[in-house]
């Protein structure tokens, strides 16, 4: 017991194992993790590799994608060059192949004049000379004696009902086709191909005009539409013989009881024509009684007759 004592009240011994207890302890402190250590060491480690898998899995999903809209394109693509290489042989065909009257502006110069011909898709045939216009219809027959084309009426290269056997050649594509058309007795003509002009008269610097004539005008002869003349507030007119779908355009400006009517053909002409109101739905015009149209006046009168323009005192 005393040798116990004795040991532990040495202060050498006592001062050194205890220093060096103490650090040994402290030193597994430190280098030992504790649990709770390993733990969130773990996590952390779990959620890199979750996040890295994660970032691996959007990219093969953006891959995925990036595939798919690739192969969704190439149709398209296909599509798309189908749908070119079609219009580019549409176009060829048109423009090089295509030999037919119809959608292109036929002109020739026929009594000092050029005249201007278009045969449109649904049958009907319009022609212009200056500021002229005629509408009509038109007949093709294909055969083996050859192509013609009848007209439906009088007018510069065409006669009315008479059959026309013709040719085209050139490239619509180019602007060059030229129409050779003849009637089989010794009349032959040529079309070509081009773009149609109108030619107006300017109206008149001292235009003046009676504010009763403006609008749309008809004579009736037993039910038809005979003439119809329309005048607007700037000065401008047209005269139609609608029987025969011919419109003379042009201006016009009053002088008293005068209408000064101006068109062109080869040239301006003018055509001075008498006009008198009856009342506000009937006019005397060129010796005609003329009803404002869609008046009650052009309703109940279908069978007016001509008037006999008076006589100028001599």
């Amino acid at each position: 017991m005393n040798e116990n004592m004795n040991e532990n009240n040495n202060p050498e011994v006592t001062a050194e194992d205890t220093k060096n207890a103490v650090t040994e302890e402290i030193e597994e402190t430190v280098a030992e993790p504790s649990i709770e250590t390993e733990i969130a060491d773990e996590t952390a480690e779990a959620v890199i590799a979750s996040k890295a898998e994660s970032d691996h899995t959007d990219e093969d999903a953006a891959e995925i994608t990036k595939k798919k809209k690739g192969i969704l394109q190439i149709p398209v693509i296909i599509a798309l060059c189908i749908v070119a290489a079609t219009l580019l042989g549409y176009f060829a065909f048109v423009g090089f192949f295509l030999k037919e009257p119809e959608g292109v502006t036929w002109s020739d110069e026929h009594e000092d004049a050029t005249f201007y011909y278009e045969f449109k898709n649904d049958g009907t045939f319009q022609a212009n000379v200056g500021s002229i216009e005629i509408n009509s219809s038109y007949q093709k027959l294909k055969s083996d004696d050859g192509n013609t084309i009848t007209v439906g009426t009088n007018f510069g290269s065409f006669y009315a009902s008479a059959p026309a056997t013709y040719t085209i050649s050139g490239s619509r594509l180019l602007g060059n086709q030229t129409l050779n058309g003849t009637y089989g007795e010794g009349y032959d003509f040529t079309l070509k191909q081009d773009t149609k002009k109108i030619y107006m008269p300017d109206v008149p610097e001292d235009f003046t005009t009676d504010e009763k004539i403006i609008g749309a005008w008809v004579f009736k002869y037993m039910g038809y539409d005979i003439y119809k003349v329309t005048f607007d507030k700037k000065g401008y007119m047209t005269l139609e013989f609608v029987q025969d779908g011919t419109k003379y355009n042009g201006v016009y400006t009053v002088d008293g009881s005068t209408i000064n009517f101006t068109y062109c053909y080869t040239e301006n002409v003018a055509v001075p024509i008498d006009y008198s109101m009856i009342d506000d739905d009937n006019m005397t015009f060129m010796g005609y009684n003329f009803v404002r149209e869609g008046s009650a006046a052009a309703e109940a009168t279908p069978d007016q007759q001509i008037l006999t323009p008076a006589t100028p005192d001599e």
